[in-house]
């Protein structure tokens, strides 16, 4: 299986690359050019790119070489993915050959595929010259570089292509992310986590892209604490690049789900807080992203579930549309600071960091507090032994606060909210272990119990979100006034029950 790291450039980044001092002072070979055209195949309903894979005919001079590629997983720009070649006589597939590496690395399909017939012309093509070379880092690790300019073609039909590959052949992959660094404080990149595969399919459906909301945590029951932190780690961080190109585009729904990949990701590492540290620099990016992708989820909640919801009769719409129409030129403030955020360098270094941490498992460190009888290493205890334990600690982190704090006052109440949402997390990322019927139920319990003093902290916020209209609308006092009232009563009349929710149900012990 290869293992490489893909980088997007801008035009003016390409001919830095070639004299990258990162890239050229370890070269063991001399850069070489090659002209290829790329030609990949399907059937006509796409079956090959609906199982995750895609046959490529790669033709550079007389020469061609049939690949059958997919599977795997891309995290951080690091693609992992099982790769079949060999030589064929011309620039359309062998269908022998095909046959043969399709038993291999889709066998369902290839049972399933009796008589699945090719279509005769490729469904796109990648014209792109590659100029490649090979590195011989000072730890034995050899990298092959390949800077790829070209573009994809359907039809009349085009995107532009400009990546650079990292290409692990000899040593840990985890390396690959320190070298991206390297490439990126020279020469700022941008990991690229969509193949060309994916770009060059996107030409020939034009399906809307879709918010990625989390998968499930897979777990092995024999795995250790730290193998089942690593797979947590990285299903966070695959949920929001997922939804990075939405974010781009301004879509709420995609920047709402890299934030909830965002806070699981805080969760899962609130946690194990006793038992792994993040370097300071990954933590403070981390909570800079926070920030950036709050303010703007803020202002989205308060356009689609706090106006709408106003009892405002008809002589109130003529001023309603003038502070909606300055409500969304905040969103669309605070959105275009989220792209600028996510389109960053300091982002890109974040996710490389963050990347390289977690493939090099960078919470492996000596010295390690111990308490409540850990093991000497207590990530090498087994994850099912663990979870439990994990799981109590954040069920009875609510309990404390549900008993100690002062409910009377919100933000207390907000705070007990962000515990029972930890706990939450907790469960979801051990639920491959099994939670039995109560650990469903109380489950279900934390789930309610968030929405419910969510509403009370979503009124609250937008109470300081009028706030900030007034200096846009000040006109329209009259409105904002009454605005702030309304949602003023409602967390009023809404916080006995949410003490006694909070008193009545998450104060009682929970089992895992």
């Amino acid at each position: 299986m290869e293992a490489e790291i893909k980088l997007a450039l801008d035009a003016a980044s390409v001919a830095k690359i070639k004299k990258s001092p990162v890239l050229r002072p370890n070269a063991e070979t001399e850069p070489v050019d090659d002209d290829h055209v790329d030609r990949y195949f399907d059937t006509p309903g796409f079956d090959l790119w609906k199982h995750g894979f895609a046959l490529r005919v790669r033709s550079s001079g007389e020469r061609h070489v049939q690949t059958l590629k997919g599977g795997g997983s891309a995290l951080a720009g690091l693609h992992r993915r099982t790769e079949l070649e060999a030589g064929v006589a011309s620039e359309t597939p062998d269908l022998d050959l095909f046959a043969r590496q399709l038993k291999q690395a889709v066998p369902e399909l290839a049972r399933a595929a009796a008589g699945l017939q090719l279509a005769p012309e490729p469904v796109f093509v990648n014209r792109t010259r590659r100029t490649s070379w090979m590195l011989a880092l000072e730890d034995g690790a050899r990298v092959e570089v390949a800077l790829d300019v070209g573009e994809l073609q359907r039809g009349d039909k085009s995107v532009p292509v400009r990546e650079l590959e990292l290409e692990i052949k000899e040593g840990d992959p985890a390396r690959l992310f320190q070298l991206a660094q390297q490439v990126h404080e020279h020469t700022p990149v941008r990991i690229e986590n969509v193949s060309k595969a994916e770009r060059g399919y996107a030409l020939a459906h034009e399906d809307k892209p879709q918010a990625v909301k989390a998968t499930p945590v897979t777990l092995k029951r024999k795995a250790t604490l730290g193998e089942a932190l690593g797979a947590i780690m990285l299903n966070c961080l695959q949920q929001m690049q997922a939804n990075e190109r939405l974010v781009a585009t301004g879509d709420v729904e995609g920047l709402h789900q890299m934030r909830v990949g965002l806070r699981r990701l805080r969760a899962a590492l609130a946690m194990v807080r006793d038992l792994i540290h993040l370097p300071e620099p990954l933590a403070a990016d981390i909570e800079w992203l926070a920030g950036e992708l709050g303010e703007a989820r803020n202002w989205d909640v308060f356009i689609e579930s706090v106006l709408p919801a106003l009892p405002l009769t008809e002589t109130h719409k003529p001023a309603l549309a003038r502070v909606e129409v300055a409500a969304r030129e905040e969103a669309q403030r605070h959105h275009a600071k989220v792209r600028s955020a996510v389109g960053s360098a300091r982002y890109t270094g974040l996710m490389l960091g963050l990347g390289g941490w977690i493939a090099g498992k960078g919470w492996q460190q000596a010295g390690l507090p111990q308490d409540g009888g850990l093991p000497p290493d207590p990530l090498a205890q087994q994850v099912r032994r663990a979870a439990p334990r994990l799981v109590q600690h954040a069920s009875a982190r609510v309990r404390k606060r549900a008993r100690t704090f002062d409910l009377t006052q919100p933000e207390n109440l907000h705070k007990v909210r962000i515990a029972a949402k930890k706990e939450r997390y907790a469960r979801e990322f051990f639920a491959a272990l099994g939670h039995g019927k109560h650990g469903a139920r109380r489950h279900d319990l934390l789930t309610g119990m968030q929405d419910e003093l969510g509403e009370i902290n979503d009124a609250f916020v937008a109470q300081d979100l009028v706030g900030q209209l007034r200096e846009r609308v000040p006109q329209e006092e009259g409105l904002l006034g009454f605005i702030e009232g309304v949602l003023a009563m409602r967390a009023l009349d809404a916080l006995p029950r949410a003490r006694k929710h909070v008193r009545n149900r998450l104060r009682d012990k929970a089992r895992f």
